[in-house]
């Protein structure tokens, strides 16, 4: 039991020292975020576009 209650206050400590962002931060980084995935999924359907109109084309 005792190795669970010094787990539980090591965390504690630990996280007193996590510096969390503040909400500019946090809604800026999420756009980041949903722009790179929306661009990056944008690219992989032209790919894939790209590779069913190459192999349509030799396979016809």
């Amino acid at each position: 039991m005792n190795k669970v209650q010094a787990f539980v206050e090591d965390v504690r400590r630990e996280m007193g020292k996590v510096t969390w962002p503040t909400q500019n931060e946090l809604v800026d980084q999420t756009i980041v975020v949903v722009v790179f995935s929306i661009i990056l999924s944008l690219f992989i359907f032209g790919v894939d576009q790209l590779y069913t109109f190459i192999l349509e084309a030799i396979y016809q």
